[in-house]
């Protein structure tokens, strides 16, 4: 049974950061035994979000009413934004991270299903639970 984990194919860091690149498995849609495609994940890892948790429950909020919201506005970390409505260009949930300061890299994900803010509620309750921070 060949073995089904996943597989970096990327990992650069330093003592603060790192970006990896880890393969989870092959996609096959040409009908042949040989992979078309690699599903993988980009994982990024920095301190850059230190106490901001207020801020996301903040967007959380403005999200669960529809309306667009960007969290990490303040500083030089990273901003991730996130437009929810059905009238951007994608007409999906859009998900962008802007790095302002270092890269300037910008990107952008259509989530076609709608999430339920809900449950990202309780996912930021869990990690306030877990990991208390100083304020």
């Amino acid at each position: 049974m060949p073995d089904s984990s996943p597989l970096k194919l990327i990992c650069l860091s330093d003592e603060k950061q790192s970006v990896s690149l880890c393969v989870i498995g092959g996609i096959r849609f040409s009908g042949t035994n040989q992979y078309d495609a690699l599903h993988a994940e980009i994982l990024v890892s920095t301190g850059f979000i230190s106490g901001d948790l207020d801020s996301w429950a903040e967007a959380l909020e403005s999200l669960a009413a529809g309306w667009k919201a960007t969290w990490l506005e303040i500083g030089r970390s990273p901003r991730i934004m996130i437009d929810p409505t059905e009238d951007n260009e994608s007409g999906c949930t859009d998900v962008s991270v802007y790095d302002v300061t270092g890269s300037q890299v910008f990107v952008t994900v259509p989530i076609v299903n709608q999430p339920d803010w809900g449950v990202h509620r309780q996912m930021l309750a869990a990690v306030r639970s877990r990991f208390q921070l100083e304020r």
